[in-house]
């Protein structure tokens, strides 16, 4: 592991890209993008150093503090339930809002989506109990500050000094605390107990840090299950079994009472001035410098939110059990990754299959998911935090980006580039119609639509102008992989072998790496290269037009070469078939047991374009009837033939057979009958022959006549067979309308009219 991390280092060197040391690993990969005023998105990968742990991969927004982009806290249309980050962004977009960076906030009931802690938005109390959290707090232009938060509600009616613990949270049976609900809970209050409950209308000041909220007392009942919550009124309630003072405080407080509710904080922190506010549940990573201790053990996904000396806003994101691609990390891990980025106060907030981050990259109009949730997706949470553009649109073109940006090619790889643009308050504006691209670094080209084409190795700085501004990005082209991968275009396997076989042809994509880096990579990237007498190459589709023989795949960049070892099967049982036009005819008939090829020269062959002499058809017969002949058989009678001692004595048994069944005849010579075993057949004769065999099969009455020009060259014996054989389909005349009976018939044609029978 040691020896690889020195290698990676040394090689990105070469790019002049400075591999980072972290507590999460070697840096192998990262890009950073300017977003919004004071707002930029960072995306690093590591490999940790770790034994069994892989990668990590993060993203976050680092933010300075301006009047033009702020942080705001999002609940949604309700704080009751689940909202995903793009549900999130598209009520902010439905309430004049808009929203550049997000990432997922407090924890939260799985039960209800309700937070845990405090929660305050446009300076509103949305949500809080009596506890204290340390929590982080926003200014309204944008400023941060990380302290401990507790939030103290209290109620003043009469002579009545009334606590009111819970804000917008759920009840339960046994809280004996007073609630107080807004309509920003839900619906209705979600309560499931027998309760005392005012209704408070008449409503004038706010729910906030500082700040009196005065009410009337409209309605008081008991009442048991959940209640509608108005939009201008709020609610109070205390369980019927909580203790007997406070059920007392609360009961003694009247319809048409006059209260006061007054919220404020312990500490003087100035909570009191703050836009939004988050008290986070879960652990406190750094405080004044100096990282906590005690953490919880176990790994996960994590998000969490820092502030830097200089003031800067950390909104960081970790993605985490996806091995290799990220493996997540510890809470302490946590705690020192913020710390590195120079934060001195920072909160972990809700992690695991919540993590997540989104994001609008400068001229585009979309927000979208920049991590990889664990789940697979984005999860519904409570709450997120976002950075939101407080500037109105101005028309006025400022600048151009360059998409994709950052990308990593190996050399001869070409990728449109687009141009997006936006205006001094980076809302998205048209492009320049006639921009003009230039390229520096390596010798790269691009060319005026924008299509750039990497070339050698190192970095590539693209420029772009038009209308006045300008935009930039880089890329990083390598020569020579470490690694590359061949896989079947069509099924999508990693070809680690090629058993093929003639007439294959197979579409190959491909994929690179330089060490851990995944590079952009296409067909023009790679030599490829096989055996002349395996087959060819075009683009990336391998035809093989060997038969028979093994050889390598080479695809090859650079200096590095990828080996595959090629196996090329042939099925064909004859040497001298491999290219014949009856081919699958003769290989059929072989299948079946029905035809034989001869050795010669070590080489089994099949004679196609030989005449079959009637010795040979005499076994092909008796083959297509499965007789099971023995040929070693030596009681057969061939007495009946003249010239028996001329058949060859691996086809007598045959012969004598074929006789038997009355499917061969000998030939008159004089007063003797002769078989003539080495005399060809004609095309006559086999019609004849397998005509016999399959004329108790069909019906010949039903057949045409034949239309043969040379229909007048076939014998009277023959007629009624050659008719079987040629309506049946299994014979066919030749171009000119000729059957021409009395020709010489080829072992190929043969075995393709049995193939077809």
């Amino acid at each position: 592991m040691k020896k690889r991390i020195i290698a990676i280092v040394c090689i990105l060197n070469l790019f002049c890209q400075q591999a980072s040391a972290s507590i999460l690993g070697t840096g192998i990969l990262g890009w950073d993008h300017d977003i919004a005023n004071g707002t930029k998105i960072y995306n690093n990968t590591f490999i940790s150093n770790q034994t069994g742990v892989g990668g990590q991969v993060e993203y976050y927004a680092e933010y300075t503090p301006n009047e033009n982009v702020v942080p705001t806290i999002i609940s949604g249309d309700e704080m009751w339930g689940f909202d995903t980050i793009s549900e999130a962004e598209n009520y902010m977009k439905e309430n004049n809002m808009v929203p550049l960076i997000g990432i997922n906030a407090s924890f939260f009931s799985l039960k209800t989506g309700l937070p845990m802690g405090h929660v305050i938005s446009n300076r509103k109390i949305l949500s809080k109990d009596s506890e204290t959290y340390q929590s982080i707090g926003f200014l309204p232009d944008g400023n941060a500050f990380i302290a401990p938060l507790t939030i103290k509600t209290t109620l003043y009616c009469n002579d009545q000094v009334i606590d009111i613990a819970h804000i917008n949270k759920y009840n339960q049976e046994f809280m004996d605390i007073i609630n107080l609900y807004t309509p920003e809970f839900a619906e209705h209050n979600h309560n499931d107990f027998p309760s005392l409950t005012l209704i408070l209308g008449q409503l004038e000041g706010e729910l906030s840090i500082g700040t009196e909220l005065n009410a009337v007392v409209e309605e008081k009942f008991n009442y048991t299950g959940p209640l509608l919550l108005p939009d201008d009124k709020i609610m109070l309630t205390v369980n019927e079994n909580a203790s007997p003072d406070l059920y007392a405080s609360l009961s003694s407080i009247n319809i048409g009472d006059e209260v006061k509710i007054y919220s404020e904080t312990n500490e003087n922190n100035g909570w009191e001035h703050v836009d939004s506010a988050l008290g986070s549940v879960g652990d406190t990573l750094i405080s004044n410098g100096v990282i906590q201790n005690d953490f919880e053990a176990g790994t996960a996904p994590r998000t969490a939110v820092g502030i830097t000396a200089d003031g800067k806003i950390i909104f960081y994101v970790l993605d985490g059990r996806q091995k290799p691609y990220s493996y997540g990390a510890q809470l302490k891990t946590l705690a020192h990754r913020m710390q590195e980025l120079g934060c001195v106060d920072a909160i972990n907030l809700d992690g695991g299959g919540s993590s997540v981050i989104s994001g609008i990259f400068p001229g585009t109009t979309q927000n979208a998911v920049l991590n990889s949730p664990s789940d697979g997706k984005p999860r519904g949470v409570s709450n997120y935090i976002f950075l939101k553009n407080a500037q109105n649109p101005t028309g006025n073109l400022e600048r151009l980006y360059i998409y994709p940006f950052k990308q990593h090619y190996l050399s001869g790889y070409s990728e449109q580039l687009y141009t997006t643009a936006v205006d001094t308050a980076y809302y998205p504006v048209e492009a320049p119609q006639d921009v003009i691209y230039s390229v520096a670094g390596t010798d790269s080209v691009i060319d005026n639509n924008g299509v750039l084409t990497a070339i050698g190795e190192g970095i590539i700085d693209v420029f772009v102008s038009g209308g006045g501004a300008s935009g930039q990005a880089s890329y990083t082209t390598y020569k020579t992989p470490t690694n590359i991968d061949v896989f079947n275009q069509k099924t999508g396997e990693q070809i680690t072998s090629l058993p093929v076989k003639n007439g294959d042809k197979i579409s190959l994509s491909f994929a690179a790496q330089f060490n851990d880096i995944e590079l952009k990579v296409n067909t023009n990237c790679f030599d490829i290269q096989i055996p002349n007498e395996i087959g060819r190459v075009e683009g990336n589709e391998l035809i093989i037009t060997g038969y028979d023989g093994n050889g390598v795949l080479r695809v090859s960049a650079g200096e590095y070469t990828r080996e595959i070892p090629i196996n090329l099967q042939n099925d064909n049982p004859f040497f001298d078939t491999n290219s014949h036009w009856a081919k699958d005819s003769i290989k059929k008939v072989y299948d079946a047991g029905i035809v034989n090829g001869v050795i010669r020269d070590g080489k089994t062959l099949f004679l196609p374009d030989e005449n079959i002499t009637r010795e040979e058809f005499a076994v092909i017969l008796c083959n297509c009837f499965d007789k099971g002949i023995d040929q070693n058989n030596s009681e057969y009678d061939l007495s009946m033939f003249s010239d028996a001692d001329e058949i060859s004595n691996w086809a007598k048994p045959y012969v004598a057979a074929a006789f038997e069944m009355g499917l061969l005849n000998g030939k008159l010579d004089g007063e003797d009958v002769k078989f003539a075993p080495k005399d060809p057949f004609t095309r006559v004769e086999i019609m004849t022959a397998l005509g016999r065999i399959i004329e108790n099969k069909v019906k010949d009455d039903i057949f045409p006549s034949l239309s043969f020009i040379d229909f007048g060259d076939i014998p009277e014996w023959a007629m009624k067979y050659v008719e079987i054989m040629v309506n049946s389909g299994f014979v066919s005349g030749y171009i000119d309308n000729t059957v021409r009976p009395q020709n010489n018939i080829s072992r190929a044609e043969v075995a393709t009219v049995i193939a077809k029978m």
